[in-house]
């Protein structure tokens, strides 16, 4: 492989754009940005034009075919990922997408299998895994977990709520044209599901998938879901070991303002993990440590991080590094797939109007 690696994009809206192909401009120094394919040809061209990629299609298949590129970065609504994710697969590229994966879970495990007997580092979007204060907490318990120093964990409680995802971003290129082609249809989602069972699995998989991963990879443990609030707002998990998990989701809807918060107990200390809205820049999770000292008292800890950065940049140089390793951090594809299987079981908890506890 080429020094840098050769990078192609699917897609160039909002989130292509700004969290995306920004991120991978700013490391000219490990990639370079060969290609956009869009079905807006004008936004792609002055897409091209600010970001210093050389070639422009309309067509992501002629992408696949013309431009020498070593991986892709397909950023487009999760409902199309199915027109597209199998044929990055099948050109042999490797690919990053947004989450979620897909709008099934027998979707996305078809595709890791694929990606995965192609050996291609297929990375799913989850950019909070990628937050160094995330990070920081997801060390510090499987430490405390392994020395046992605080003695065991107890409880995981996510709190949810928030309306400002976009924290006042940077202005990028919109269009007005017209596609030169008709988008696909969204993918179907599970046949079994009712409407009111699919409104509610598409609102979580694309507003609280990020959350339920994250818990996993704070505690390095799987999640299996109990309980769900016939409201579907409360959802009650249990950890592998036998521990709680609860997150709580939409509490309010007060304009700009994003509260995402993490609760991690142990016997003799907890976490707080504090995380910034997604797209506010050069913010990293705050941290809050009280843990036991002498059996007696307890001191506060607040670690700091000496150069802030930004969680979609930290993952950009992550995946540029798999790439070039071929080896991936954590089992990226495979915690998607879970992701979909654990909203799965909670839409099909809702299938009534009543009880939703697991049988």
């Amino acid at each position: 492989m080429a020094d840098k690696i050769r990078m192609g994009f699917i897609g160039c809206g909002f989130m292509g754009q700004l969290a995306h192909i920004a991120n991978y401009a700013r490391l000219h120094d490990e990639c370079d940005l060969v290609a956009v394919a869009d079905v807006r040809p004008l936004l792609a061209k002055k897409v091209a034009a600010r970001y210093g990629i050389r070639e422009t299609y309309t067509d992501h298949r002629e992408l696949l075919e013309k431009a020498d590129v070593d991986a892709v970065a397909a950023i487009m609504y999760y409902g199309h990922h199915y027109a597209v994710v199998p044929d990055v697969i099948e050109s042999g590229r490797h690919l990053i997408t947004e989450k979620p994966m897909a709008c099934s879970a027998s979707s996305a495990r078809e595709w890791k299998a694929a990606a995965d007997a192609k050996l291609l580092v297929y990375m799913v979007g989850y950019m909070k895994r990628w937050d160094l204060g995330a990070r920081w907490v997801s060390d510090m318990v499987r430490e405390w977990k392994t020395t046992n120093e605080f003695g065991e964990f107890t409880h995981l409680r996510c709190l949810m709520s928030g309306t400002d995802w976009t924290w006042n971003p940077y202005p990028v290129i919109s269009s007005d044209e017209q596609p030169v082609a008709s988008l696909p249809p969204h993918e179907p989602f599970p046949a079994r599901f009712t409407k009111r069972q699919a409104d509610y699995f598409n609102m979580n998989i694309n507003f609280y998938v990020h959350q339920v991963n994250l818990m996993r990879f704070l505690l390095h443990e799987q999640i299996t879901l109990d309980y769900c609030h016939p409201a579907g707002k409360v959802l009650i998990g249990s950890t592998e070991s036998g521990k709680a998990v609860s997150l709580e989701m939409g509490i309010s809807s007060i304009p700009q303002t994003w509260d995402e918060v993490y609760q991690i107990a142990f016997e003799k200390a907890d976490i707080e993990l504090r995380m910034p809205a997604p797209l506010r820049g050069q913010h990293n999770g705050e941290v809050v440590v009280r843990r036991t000292v002498n059996g007696k008292t307890y001191e506060t800890l607040r670690p700091n991080f000496p150069v802030p950065s930004w969680s979609f940049l930290e993952q950009a140089k992550g995946f540029l590094e798999a790439v070039r390793t071929g080896r991936v951090p954590f089992d990226s594809t495979g915690d998607a797939v879970r992701d979909l299987e654990f909203f799965e079981t909670q839409a099909d908890m809702m299938q009534g109007e009543g009880g939703v506890a697991r049988k």
